[in-house]
């Protein structure tokens, strides 16, 4: 599934690397490249979109840990 890049939404991806999530479109981007040179002939089905979405909901109604709360449950 290729799309296109649009100007609206390259413009989205740098406001996202100027805030401070950047950290996260970061490692999420290297992640995924990596994923993709290791598996490139395996993209996402349709139940690792729906995952995804799911996580990206959760996220959005507040239901995470930081880091640093995970660590600090599992005692490092």
């Amino acid at each position: 599934m290729e799309k296109e890049l649009s100007r609206e939404f390259l413009d989205k991806v740098q406001k996202v690397a100027q805030g401070p999530d950047a950290d996260l479109l970061f490692d999420m981007v290297e992640l995924l490249y990596e994923r993709r040179a290791e598996y490139d002939n395996e993209p996402l089905s349709d139940e690792d979109r729906a995952a995804i979405r799911e996580g990206r909901e959760a996220v959005a109604r507040g239901e995470f840990v930081t880091l640093e709360e995970l660590k600090k449950d599992l005692g490092l």
